[in-house]
């Protein structure tokens, strides 16, 4: 990891005209990973489809991988400007809002269509990278959020189960997601939706014995 925090061997574009280009990498390997999945994607394949050279794609990404993950990262991105949208909306109270950031990851989700496994399931290649931080600033958005309906909370850290609760949707939703053509469940994304908030309100606001490492 470089100094600024960017993993090192992508280069960060500083000219206008340099971002275009690397958008326009990104775009292009959304479209081939959807097309021919992660295995068949390569550097020259995603230089001719973004009608640039090879070495304008190893100028910013020193390898496959990096360009993957920087993939990754614009797709968590469009996720979390979609949360903060959605979640910026009043709302009549917790379930609402537990409602509504089950729904937008969810949607996010069935809209990737085949791009979702090809980055963020097994058939992509795991490398060192802060997708947990991205994940983790999801999960804030929601603490945020509930903020307002605090009082409904019946867990003594609120914070803490909001984070878990977070963490245990988007974990639920993107298992779901990868694994529902191999292993049906029989259930709509509505029913999964509506069933996965009763879940989280019951959770959050029934009286609950200490956790077994409490001090």
């Amino acid at each position: 990891m470089a100094d600024d925090g960017r993993p090192v061997g992508v280069r960060v574009p500083q000219q206008a005209r340099s971002r275009e280009t690397l958008a326009k990498l990104l775009a292009a390997t959304e479209e081939l990973l959807t097309e021919t999945g992660a295995d068949a994607v390569t550097m020259s394949a995603v230089a001719t489809r973004a009608e640039v050279s090879v070495g304008s794609v190893y100028r910013r990404f020193e390898n496959k991988d990096l360009l993957l993950r920087a993939v990754k990262d614009r797709m968590l991105a469009r996720l979390g400007d979609r949360l903060t949208a959605r979640l910026q909306a009043p709302t009549p109270g917790l379930g609402a809002v537990i409602e509504a950031y089950t729904t937008e990851i969810v949607d996010w989700m069935t809209q990737s269509g085949r791009l979702l496994p090809e980055i963020f399931g097994v058939r992509s290649k795991p490398v060192p990278d802060d997708r947990a931080e991205g994940l983790a600033a999801l999960r804030r958005l929601l603490v945020e959020a509930a903020a307002p309906h605090r009082g409904e909370i019946r867990l003594h850290d609120a914070d803490a189960a909001l984070a878990f609760v977070g963490r245990t949707i988007t974990a639920s939703a993107m298992h779901r997601a990868l694994s529902v053509e191999t292993a049906p469940d029989g259930m709509t994304w509505k029913r999964w939706c509506h069933r996965t908030v009763h879940m989280a309100v019951a959770y959050l606001t029934i009286d609950q014995p200490p956790d077994p490492d409490s001090p």
